[in-house]
């Protein structure tokens, strides 16, 4: 089984512009995100697919693996138009905006197609352990059934939970986050890519939510390694906190 990392990278992002190229203690953010997933030791190669010439060239400056695409939609339609063009079974959709990436959550996100040949598409959960990141709308809920596989994803409190009087959940209480790390057969991915957007995806603004609708399950593991992406350029600061506390010291 052959499985390509794909890092969607584009220059204009709306919240934090040129945010790939941002620097972490001596590096473009790119780079890490590139070098922590080449330490997958299920995947076969990452390439980093962009539209612009200066993440581009910031890439090859380092020595990675860079291709250039035209204008997509988004972050998926442009890893579909790097893979649709390679030999693999497997495509990898990770998230240039996060640089703390654990290689170890890559795998563990491939082993399924390993284990349950019927698996089509696969992400990541962690559980969630207080009211705030419940109720929030930017944090992603998902719910999934007994063989592990997706029911809903929404921005909404799901599943409806009691609480307790001190307002956290109890040991028992069972809620998860949704982390937006993506592996899909490749077959599976160019065909999402050419549906419509469906009515439960455009009503939550979650495209994982097509695949549902179309009949296709997601697979959801869970990991007890949170990812802290860089949305807005205050985040930055905390994660070069957090590389500085972990030794990393952009090496």
């Amino acid at each position: 089984m052959k499985s390509v990392g794909i890092i969607p990278a584009r220059y204009a992002s709306s919240r934090f512009e040129g945010k790939a190229l941002a620097d972490i203690l001596g590096k473009p953010m790119v780079q890490h995100v590139y070098e922590r997933a080449s330490k997958a030791k299920m995947l076969s190669q990452v390439i980093v697919a962009t539209d612009d010439h200066r993440i581009y060239n910031a890439v090859q400056a380092f020595g990675g693996n860079v291709q250039m695409t035209g204008e997509c939609a988004t972050g998926t339609d442009r890893v579909a138009t790097v893979a649709e063009k390679l030999t693999c079974d497997i495509v990898v959709d990770i998230q240039g905006d996060e640089p703390l990436l654990e290689p170890e959550q890559i795998d563990l996100m491939l082993r399924p197609f390993v284990e349950r040949p019927s698996v089509q598409v696969c992400t990541l959960k962690e559980r969630i352990f207080n009211i705030e990141d419940y109720r929030d709308r930017n944090v992603v809920k998902v719910v999934t059934n007994f063989q592990g596989d997706a029911l809903y994803f929404s921005r909404g409190s799901i599943p409806s939970t009691p609480i307790n009087k001190q307002h956290n959940f109890d040991a028992e209480t069972l809620v998860y986050r949704h982390i937006g790390l993506y592996a899909f057969r490749k077959e599976q991915l160019l065909a999402f890519t050419s549906w419509e957007r469906t009515p439960y995806e455009v009503a939550e603004g979650l495209e994982q939510l097509r695949f549902l609708e179309h009949g296709i399950p997601i697979h959801v593991v869970e990991t007890d390694t949170p990812l802290i992406g860089v949305d807005v350029p205050e985040d930055l600061e905390r994660v070069k906190q957090i590389f500085k506390k972990r030794g990393i010291e952009g090496k």
